[in-house]
């Protein structure tokens, strides 16, 4: 009976020792390929992070002006004036697209209604018995002047 439970246990190491060997080797794999992704980005983030430190301290000694110089305060009232006269623009525009809407469909009437009265009626074809028998009435002819 002891034999049996040492087979039984051989048996299942070998079982989950057969499990473990892929998932090993794929674990092997993707951290070879992380060191590598992180060898090439850590160049660009060493320069990435230059850069950013370069930025904030040129926006630090720029604050640092504007505080002295009591720019600060000129700096907020032309950015809220500026806000302010796009404000009015935007209902500047608002009223100009209601009132477009509004004249444009009557404007629009009035081209189509002033070309129709100057457009030519076309004349009728004259079938030869008509012509023949005298039945036809001659119409004034009318020109369309551009």
């Amino acid at each position: 009976m002891t034999e049996s439970w040492g087979v039984a246990l051989v048996v299942l190491a070998a079982v989950l020792l057969g499990a473990a060997i892929p998932v090993l080797v794929q674990l092997r794999t993707t951290l070879r390929a992380m060191e590598k992704a992180l060898q090439r980005s850590g160049a660009r983030l060493d320069e990435a992070l230059g850069a950013t430190t370069t930025a904030a301290g040129r926006i630090d000694r720029l604050v640092v002006r504007l505080e002295e110089g009591g720019r600060i305060e000129q700096l907020v009232d032309g950015i809220a004036a500026v806000s302010r006269m796009m404000s009015q623009l935007r209902d500047t525009v608002r009223v100009a697209s209601a009132v477009g809407a509004a004249v444009g469909p009557a404007v629009a009437a009035a081209v189509h209604a002033f070309r129709e009265d100057r457009e030519v009626a076309t004349p009728t074809p004259l079938h030869a018995e008509q012509v023949d028998s005298g039945a036809v009435k001659h119409e004034p002819i009318r020109q369309v002047i551009p």
